[in-house]
């Protein structure tokens, strides 16, 4: 196997929420890394839902209530990278490669094609985990030529950053995000964590450390350019959309913050599919959605557990099957385990990730410009859910994982191996 890096050093400067589905992953996948994702950022257990008024709308739960209880973590993204990067072999990676198509041989492989004109490198299965604006989608949904599904740009920009955690208020509960709603957009802040000697593993709630986030979301019509605008406008912007909000936090923030970078919030369409002719995608290539899900990073490492199950499993099976022809490898028996694991895969992932883009989508329309009586009835209903039990969707995408139903489908799967057409023959 083989990591494909384009190489850019590029420092990620905002938070990701790994959630109690996505923290059993990598539990599964290996304690070692668990441990050291979990305590690199802040054990979450509630998230404070507020008015720009000042007032406490909702606080809502952000653990699983299984047994051992697991915390949502915040935790910076670089940090988050940095945490699964040490786990990867220096060997498995191919450094300073762009990918710019592929190809397909007669042999039923990928061929990639590279931006500097070096040698394509052929595989079995090209997982694409390229993101939002994935290259190999397009060899998935059409031809390569055009990107037929692409991105779309949601109207959101969001700015953030990291500021000392002595920004935060001396009463801010132990465990607490805080995300306050109003006319003018979003806010949101919290540690990202945890003080020396505060191993926590996600099970308990710990003092915070020296760091804490910030981030700002709102609503913009035009696509602003990212590279070239106007850093000394855009801490105006800030500081002009929360002037009033009656939280002293955000007020410091917004004063003292830098702000070097924005953040457009881009969206998948529904894709037709996720797989095709060895090529298979994860991740934002995937269904790239809402920050509001809170489930980005969680559903991209469900993504890359629920593949690898049903791949180690085909290959395992098809293998098998194939050692009684004279112990060679049967023509088609890899590719048509892949395509069998990318059905699978599809199959389980697709409607679960459905539910919670259309979710998110929700969610982040609460993030926009709002009229009078628009801000206060989103006042109203944060109340009202924050007066409710633990609603049945948290408990589902918490607790429901889909690793359970791929054991199932394997435990259960009786059905023959399923050979290409053209290789039908080498079983008469």
């Amino acid at each position: 196997m083989r990591l494909i890096d384009i190489g850019d050093v590029v420092t990620l400067r905002l938070q990701a929420n790994i959630a109690p589905n996505g923290l059993s992953v990598l539990r599964d996948l290996d304690e070692a890394i668990f441990a050291q994702v979990a305590n690199s950022g802040y054990p979450v257990s509630h998230f404070e839902l507020k008015s720009a008024y000042g007032w406490s709308l909702a606080r809502i739960c952000a653990t699983n209530h299984q047994d051992p209880e697991l915390h949502t973590v915040l935790i910076g993204r670089q940090r988050l990278w940095d945490c699964l990067r040490d786990h990867v072999p220096d060997d498995a990676i191919l450094n300073n490669k762009i990918v710019v198509g592929l190809s397909f041989t007669r042999d039923q492989k990928s061929r990639m094609e590279f931006a500097d004109g070096s040698p394509g490198l052929e595989a079995d299965l090209v997982i694409g985990a390229d993101g939002a604006k994935s290259v190999v989608k397009r060899y998935v949904t059409g031809n390569g030529t055009v990107d037929e599904h692409p991105a779309v740009f949601d109207g959101l920009i969001g700015v953030g950053g990291f500021v000392p955690s002595s920004y935060l208020s001396e009463n801010e509960p132990r465990g607490t995000m805080t995300v306050t709603f109003g006319s003018q957009g979003f806010f949101g802040y919290g540690p990202s964590t945890i003080a020396p000697q505060s191993n926590h593993f996600a099970e308990c709630i710990v003092p915070m450390g020296d760091e804490a986030v910030w981030w700002s979301t709102y609503e913009c019509k035009d696509l602003p350019d990212t590279r070239n605008f106007d850093q000394v406008d855009i801490r105006r912007q800030l500081r002009k959309r929360h002037a009033g909000w009656r939280d002293p936090v955000i007020q410091k923030i917004v004063d003292e913050a830098v702000v070097d970078s924005i953040y457009p919030t881009w969206i998948m369409p529904d894709l037709p599919t996720w797989h095709a002719r060895g090529v298979v995608l994860i991740g934002d290539a995937a269904h790239a959605m809402q920050p509001s899900s809170g489930q980005g990073a969680s559903q991209g490492l469900e993504d890359a557990q629920i593949l690898s199950m049903f791949l180690a499993y085909c290959l395992e099976k098809y293998h098998s099957q194939s050692a009684p022809h004279a112990g060679a490898q049967i023509p088609g028996t890899i590719s048509a385990a892949v395509d069998q694991a990318s059905k699978n895969y599809f199959e389980i992932r697709q409607p679960r990730v459905k539910k919670i883009t259309d979710r998110a989508k929700q969610m982040g329309d609460l993030k926009r410009k709002k009229g009078f009586f628009e801000e206060w009835f989103t006042y109203l209903i944060l109340w009202i859910i924050g007066k409710l039990p633990v609603d049945s969707y948290t408990r589902q995408v918490f607790n429901d994982l889909p690793v359970n139903e791929a054991r199932k489908i394997i435990k259960n799967d009786k059905a023959p191996i399923a050979i290409h057409r053209s290789y039908e023959s080498i079983f008469e």
